[in-house]
Formats: C-alpha cells, structure tokens, sequence
C-alpha cells in the first residue's frame, strides 16, 4: 500500500532540525509519520471506515485511491528536497543557498502526483483517468494546506506559473456521493495534520504518544455506572416513588428501545424538562460503548454552565475512573501529572496535546467547538476530527441551533453518522424532528425515536400540570406596563417566596429590576437581577442564594441566560413572551423538583408581552407561531411539539426556496458548494453565530470572600492575582496576560493562557454589534481577542457591566 522510498536518493535530506540534538532526516520524520498514522487507524478502529468511504467512491479502483490517501500522509513532506528548502531552512551543507522559494507544501504536492503519474496514464478509458486524476489531485490539495487552511479545490493550482491546473471540469461527474467524499477529504486533512504533529513532537521533544484518550477498560466503566446509587435504585425498583417513577420508567424504555436499534446512528431523546435526561442520556452512552468499535464520548452542550453542571454530575458517578475534561475557551487545560515525565517542557507539552487532540474518554465541550471539528477549516479546528468517529455523541439542546441551518445540518448529521459510525443521541424538551427536513429517504432510515410513549411523560401531572400557566395578562394588555406586573407581583407575594421574571431584553430587566428594587412594598425580598452583563461570579453566586437558602425570599430579575443551563427552582414565574420552545424552558424553571404539587398556592407563570420578539430572534423561522395565538397556547399547554415543529418545518422549507443565492437556497445550491469541495463556504455558512462579538475587558477588583466558586478554591493558582485585601485583581491578571509572548515555550504559553482565560472571564464582557464592521471605538488596548478599558468604574457597579454608558461613550449600537 505504501510507496517504497529509495533510502540511498533520500538519504541526504533532512526534514526538522533542533538544538542539542542530530537533523532529522527526512526519511525518518515519513518513517514517523507512517508510524502515527498507523496509531491512529488503530486506535480507532479506522481502517474499516476509510475502506468503505473508498470503496463507495470507485469500488472498481479502490486499491489504487486506497493507496493515494494512505501515501498522501505518508510523503506529505516529500518536497522538503526542495533545494532551496534544505540549503535556507535546513542548513545543509550538500546545497547552495538561493534566493529561490523555501516553500514546500505545494512541492510536496506535486512530487506526490508524480509518484502515480504512470500509474494514472495508463488507464484508457478517458472518462476514468479523468475521475482518479481529479480523486488524486483533492487529495493532494491537503498536502498543500497542512500549514495552512483549508479554501476551496477550485482555486486549488499546482503551477506557480499557472502551465498545470487541477482539473476544471465539473465534479458531479466523478463523485456521486459529494457530502461523502468532503467527509473523505476532511479525514484525509485530519490525520495527516495530526500525524504530522505527532511525528514532529516525538523527534522536537522526544515525546512518544501511546495514549490517544479511547475507553481501553470498558467493563470499569460499566461497573461504575451500574453502581451508582440511582442506577440501582432504577434497576431494583426499589426507593422509588413520585416523579421518580416517571424518571425510571423513561430510563428504561429509552435503553429498551436503543438496544432494539443497535445498528442504528442517530437516537432521538425527547423527554420534558426535570425527567432526568443527563443520566438517561448516559444510560444510552454506556450501552453503546458496550460494541466492539465505539470507544469515545462526546457530551456537547450550548452552554458552559451546562458543562459544569453535568462534569460535576459525571465526577459523582465515576469519580476518578472515567478519564474526562472539559474543552471550551474558558476552562484550563489540565495539566497532566507523569511520574516518567520528569522533563517539565515534556510534560506542558504533553498537556497541550492532550487537550489539542482530545485524549480523554469522554470530552464536555460546546455546539461551537463541536461544528468547528465538523465544518472548520484550520489545522486545530481539523485535530480531533478523526476523534469523532467510533464516538458516541450527546448532543443537548438541539434547537438552540439557528434554525435557518436545521436543513442542512440533519443532512451532514446523516452522512457524518453513517460514514464514520457516529453515535449521535439528540436529546431536548422540545425536540424538532430534524429527519423531516430530509426530502430524500437516503439516509432517513438510521434515526431512531427512543420514546415511543411521550403522552406517558408530558401528559403526566408531574410534567404537564405542575405549573399553571396564566394568560391573562396577554388577553388584557397587548403591550404591558412595568406597574402592571408590579401590582399583580403585590398581589401575589404573600403566596410565593422565590419569584422570577423574564425579559428578552437586557434594558427592560434593568429598568424593571430597578423599579422593584426602590419599591418598599418589597423590602422584605432579596432581589437580584442576573444577564449576559453579569460575570460568572455574580451568576453563581445567585444561583446558589436561590437553591441553599430555602427560607429566603428572593425575587429574581432576568433574561433568557436562566432559560436553559441554570439550575433554579422558583414558585411564581412572570415571562416576556418569545418562542415556544423558550416558554417551556422557562416552565422548567418553575417547580423543577415537582416537590410542590401539594401546596396551597401552585406553582404558576404568567406570560406577557412587553418587547417586540420579531426584533431579538431576527430571521428566526419559530417566531410567527407564539402565544399571541390561541392554538398555540394549547401546544404549549398540551405538550404538543410535534404538531407546532411541522408548522416550522414547513416554513423553513417554503423560506428556503425563496431565497435565490447562497447555500440557503435550497438543497441544490448547497449540494453544488458541498461538489466543488469550497471547505471556506462551507464553513461560512454552517457556522452557529454569525455576528460580530468583542470582548471587553475591565480590570476591576472583586471581592472574592463571598464566592463559593472552583475557579476561587484552589489559593495557589490565585495569590499572584490578589491584592493587599485579597481582592482578585483584573490589573495584576491582565498584566500577567500581556506577559504571555515572553513565554518562549508554546505549549506552556497556551497552558498559561488557558489558566488566564479561567479567571479573565470575571472581568470580561462580551458586545454584539448590530452591523458595521469596523473595529470598536472606544476602548485602550487591544491584546488577543480581549479589548481593555481602563476607565472601569465609567461602565462597572458591583461587578456588573453598564451596557448603556459604554454605547454612549462609544457612540456605536450593540445587542
């Protein structure tokens, strides 16, 4: 399969070089890369997968593309015999220093087609050379852009003097399956960045990598989870009683259902809030690693607070036995401790790698990251892309995604699952049934229901009526007054002890809050207000005012951030109005344990109108169906997602077509950027968020004696942070993050900023501009992605940011 290099004719290249120790040879760095190559189709379980991909391609030439995509990574740094590459960048003394380019991607690339050229000119048949050359030359376009990033194969050419382009003619007529072959390609990229990196680290720092994070002890894990108090209580029947029952009879028909489905890919897990999906979900994941090739988890969440929460859930369940970290911009890299590994740029090194590539058996990251590893086109983005196949993937919350994607989204969702045997288990309260999406049977057939009897759970008492909904104030006023809701919140305050509000804009909280907080017919209440202007010390701190101290009153002033992610429990719920699905998240909010069924005053929501939806959720295709509408308030009272999701689907559907350019056409358009392999369109148009956010940072100092927060717990990684008053400090971190390009190390730098980023987020605030972009007007100092601004106490009251006077300040419009 691999090409046989002439030792003797390579003998006199070299490949990397490094202080204190011998020039690698070119030989040697392919020689490992083959190595890691081989590690990873091993430890993944790849060859299968690769094979079938090929196979489907041309089965007729599968050996001859099998041989292409293999040796596409193993002499992916063929054109380092570059002589200008080995006389200017190697200092080899066999050759003259030149003017000449050093460059050697785009040599490699061509001195790989020319090791099949004579096998490609011997084919007859016109219309097949044409196909394998154009398979040959993709495949070589991931040679060029290993130290680089992916664009688009039809801007791909090889000649700096344009003499040779890649073939122009129209793919669709080699590649019938164009998603497939962009999956192909993609793993193609992915592997050979990742053995590259491997094979560089192993000869730079002398650091041999056998652990790449898949579940080796599947029956430990097994065990844990089976042991774990909860799972034995569901398993015996025994200690359960009330909402638990519910609980336990959805954890079993889920695993029922799976186990009946196991050759299947894409599990849907629709349950309503409070039934316990975390641990279900888990369930699911358990069963699934129990097949020969799965040996990877993925928990993906659209919030960091759900990542916390479920990380915390997880280290109670498996304490130290589950190999798991949290990967998202906020957490550290952990650091990782190898009584071997004594070198200690060894060990930073290793920790960044651990991180970079994934290695841990269950990962807790985020719905960007993960469409990042999907759909992005940088060599980071593209590290763990081979990470994911054999995986089970939890994906919560699904219709968090922007929903003018859901089309296609499902379809690479479809075709990811299938081809790299993806576990995806898609869990949500209100789970639209994305399938629907697909006009084309193809690919429908690996979705699976796992709840067959939702009547079962929503229609429960426990789900369904544990909260009164009130329409009243949306029958009586079709925009509301603050004085309104103050008077009815009069009304009912002698009933209910912890109450929460809900704006969908952050100005109409802050103005509500500050009208309760001056009225005296409340004083006996904490009131707090919570938004995206609040840091994560302020958040958590209120949360756990909430859920600890039982007998205090608490009146809460938010927006959506409490909506999913926050694990609050309130009696009395007041709500702007917005989208169904958001309502019922804010329900979940409300009598969450299901514990007060029995009191004298039920739990209820009111839902009102103050702020225009259509302004927040622009171009959102959900909006149009609200509780304005009286139909609608029967689903959300009924529980009836289905019938309101068929109303959106349809929608999406009508709007798509409607729109004449770019990928959100129609599936036609899409499929044709999908064809020309443009990887930078694709990644354009698939990305989740596409405004532009800044962050600004303000270096004041927080108390910290009153938060009960991790980030705060261990005083080691904290003193150098602290003042005289044992405030942290946002002066002495900035400081300290400014100093980071001093760090000659890389992995240590990117460790140390990692560290950084867990406690700048204190200080950190993000803004939305609304259009225009240009840069921000006023701030003092830009390093990384952060934007200083010195003059805090214009813009900052008891940690809390004033969104308003910075736009004054800075005349500029923001969300």
């Amino acid at each position: 399969m691999y090409v046989k290099l002439d030792e003797q004719k390579y003998e006199k290249y070299f490949a990397h070089t490094c202080k204190n120790k011998p020039k690698e040879k070119l030989i040697e760095h392919c020689n490992l890369t083959k190595l890691y190559l081989e590690k990873i189709i091993k430890e993944k379980n790849l060859s299968n997968l690769i094979d079938k991909m090929i196979s489907d391609l041309d089965k007729d030439n599968f050996i001859l593309i099998k041989k292409f995509f293999y040796n596409a990574i193993f002499l992916h740094d063929l054109g380092k015999t570059n002589n200008s590459f080995q006389a200017n960048k190697m200092d080899n003394e066999l050759f003259e220093k030149t003017t000449l380019s050093s460059e050697h991607s785009i040599y490699s690339a061509k001195e790989f087609i020319k090791l099949f050229t004579e096998e490609v000119d011997n084919i007859e048949d016109d219309e097949i050379f044409d196909k394998i050359n154009y398979i040959l030359n993709t495949f070589s376009y991931a040679i060029t852009k290993h130290h680089g990033k992916l664009d688009s194969i039809e801007d791909y050419n090889i000649e700096e003097d344009g003499s040779y382009e890649l073939v122009k003619k129209k793919s669709e007529k080699y590649i019938n399956n164009p998603f497939e072959f962009y999956i192909l390609n993609k793993l193609l990229f992915s592997i050979l960045v990742s053995s590259d990196y491997y094979a560089t680290t192993h000869y730079m720092a002398d650091l041999t990598i056998e652990d790449f994070g898949t579940i080796k002890n599947k029956q430990k894990i097994i065990n844990k989870f089976e042991e774990y108090k909860i799972v034995k209580n569901i398993r015996s029947g025994e200690n359960i009683k009330g909402i638990n029952k519910l609980r336990s009879k959805m954890f079993l028909e889920a695993e029922e259902n799976l186990l009946e489905n196991f050759d299947k890919n894409i599990f849907y897990l629709e349950a309503p809030t409070g039934s316990g999906k975390t641990l279900t979900s888990l369930n699911l994941a358990i069963k699934l690693i129990k097949q020969e090739d799965i040996n990877k988890i993925f928990y993906v969440f659209p919030f960091n607070t759900l990542v916390e929460q479920t990380k915390k859930q997880l280290g109670d369940i498996f304490d130290k036995d589950l190999n798991m970290e949290v990967i998202n911009s906020i957490t550290p890299i952990k650091e990782i401790t190898d009584q071997e590994q004594e070198d200690e740029e060894s060990k930073y090194q290793k920790s960044y790698m651990s991180r970079l590539f994934f290695h841990n058996e269950l990962i807790l990251t985020t719905h960007i990251a993960f469409f990042n590893i999907l759909f992005g086109i940088t060599k980071e983005d593209n590290f763990p892309l081979w990470q994911m196949a054999n995986s089970v993937i939890i994906l919560d919350e699904i219709q968090s995604y922007d929903n003018k994607l859901w089309s296609y989204m499902i379809k690479f969702f479809s075709i990811y699952a299938k081809v790299l045997n993806m576990k995806i288990i898609i869990m949500s309260a209100t789970l639209p049934k994305l399938d629907n999406l697909i006009d084309s049977e193809e690919n429908k057939d690996i979705f699976v229901e796992l709840i067959k009897n939702k009547n079962d759970y929503f229609q429960s008492e426990y789900f369904k009526n544990r909260v009164e909904v009130d329409f009243s104030l949306l029958e009586q006023y079709k925009e509301i007054k603050y004085d309104i809701l103050i008077d009815k919140l009069d009304i009912e305050k002698e009933n209910y002890s912890k109450i929460v509000f809900e704006f969908i804009k952050k100005d109409s909280a802050r103005e509500f809050f500050e009208k309760i907080e001056e009225d005296i017919r409340f004083s006996n209440f904490e009131i707090f207000e919570l938004s995206g202007d609040d840091n994560k010390a302020t958040r958590e701190h209120v949360i756990q005012k909430i859920k600890d101290e039982k007998e205090l009153k608490i009146i809460l002033v938010a927006t959506q951030v409490i909506e999913a992610g926050v694990d609050i429990d309130m009696d009395l719920g007041f709500k702007d109005i917005s989208t169904i699905d958001s309502e019922e998240q804010f329900l979940g909010r409300i009598n969450r344990s299901c514990l007060k069924l029995e009191n004298k005053y039920k739990p209820k929501v009111y839902f009102f109108n103050k702020d225009e939806e259509s302004r927040i959720y622009k171009e959102d295709n959900r909006i149009e169906d609200n509780l304005r509408k009286s139909e609608f308030r029967q689903v959300l009272l009924n529980k009836d997602f289905e019938s309101f999701y068929k109303n959106v689907f349809k929608r999406i559907k009508n709007n798509d077509a409607k729109i004449e350019d770019g990928i959100l056409g129609n599936f036609e358009k899409f499929n044709e950027i999908v064809q020309k392999l443009n990887y930078k369109e694709i990644q354009e148009k698939m990305r989740l968020i596409n405004t532009q956010s800044f962050r600004l940072y303000f270096p004041f100092k927080l108390d910290i004696s009153k938060y009960n927060i991790e980030e705060f717990k261990d005083k080691e990684k904290i003193v150098d942070y602290l003042d005289e008053n044992k405030n942290l400090d946002g002066q002495l971190i900035w400081s300290e993050f400014e100093k980071l390009n001093d760090i000659n190390n890389y992995a240590k730098k990117e460790i140390k900023r990692s560290e950084l980023n867990s406690l700048m987020q204190f200080f950190t605030f993000n803004i939305t501009k609304y259009s225009n972009k240009q840069s921000l007007r006023y701030y003092d100092y830009a390093c990384g992605s952060y934007y200083l601004i010195s003059d805090y106490k214009t813009f900052i009251k008891n940690g809390k940011f004033n969104r308003k006077a910075y736009q004054d300040k800075s005349k500029d419009i923001f969300w």
